[in-house]
């Protein structure tokens, strides 16, 4: 069956009553305990867990101990899911005709203006009504948005280089990181392009044999930068989970004419 889990921490949860019950519903509780009747009749799950990692913990505990190898999807979301994925109801309704890998986020932020209004005022006018997604295109070097500037974003790729030795300008930072992840073949993919796309919030649904195609050992390592405290960690993966789960990256970097 479909599911949907929840990295929940202080967020309300009586909305879940909206999932459609196509749907069970897991929540992984890392705040206070859940009492309100409400959310524990709706919830297949509830599962505590310690607060650490932020959701990068809980999706990389439960892809580890929680996923089947089949057709079923998964849609893996924040607590409050709807800063991020307006439409977040509707998407769920329309499961039937997803990819097998679909992103479900719209923005970071309305009031902060990522991705800016205008380009996602052109965006919506293409959409004719159907459910707000997009996709952002980022630097797999700086790890920076393509169309705009994001100072945060650009900012965790810096971090990113200073904690691991001061990585000279130019590097390639996902090839690094999927490399530290014991995911060789697909670093060398990342190492050969200079654009990727990922989804605001990490909030996306996956055939649940995409996810068992990762290895267990790639999971773990994951997993274990997740909880190490350094929080960077959650901001890199937060944008290679379509790429972690098949998706192509985007533009080869350039390269010299062949001869």
């Amino acid at each position: 069956m479909n599911r949907v889990i929840l990295a929940r921490y202080s967020e309300p949860l009586e909305w879940i009553k909206l999932i459609p019950d196509d749907f069970e519903v897991v929540i992984y509780n890392k705040g206070e305990p859940i009492t309100s009747s409400e959310i524990i009749q709706r919830a297949t799950r509830i599962i505590d867990r310690p607060n650490v990692g932020r959701e990068s913990e809980t999706y990389l505990n439960h892809m580890l101990n929680e996923t089947e190898d089949n057709d079923d999807f998964t849609v893996y979301a924040q607590g409050d899911p709807f800063e991020h994925s307006p439409d977040f109801i509707n998407l769920l309704h329309t499961w039937k005709h997803w990819q097998d890998l679909q992103p479900m986020s719209w923005q970071w932020l309305e009031d902060k203006m990522v991705p800016p209004t205008t380009l996602l005022a052109e965006y919506q006018r293409g959409l004719f009504g159907r459910p707000r997604v997009r996709v952002e295109r980022f630097s797999l070097l700086t790890w920076g948005p393509i169309d705009f500037v994001d100072q945060g974003a650009w900012g965790m790729g810096n971090v990113y280089r200073v904690i691991h030795g001061g990585l000279p300008d130019g590097t390639n930072i996902a090839a690094h990181f999927l490399r530290l992840a014991k995911l060789d073949e697909l670093a060398a993919k990342a190492d050969q392009h200079s654009i990727g796309v990922f989804s605001y919030g990490a909030i996306f649904a996956v055939r649940n044999k995409r996810v068992a195609a990762i290895s267990p050992e790639a999971l773990s390592t994951m997993l274990k930068y997740t909880v190490s405290g350094v929080t960077v960690y959650g901001y890199i993966l937060e944008r290679l989970w379509l790429h972690l789960l098949g998706e192509d990256f985007v533009l080869p970097k350039i390269s010299p004419p062949p001869l």
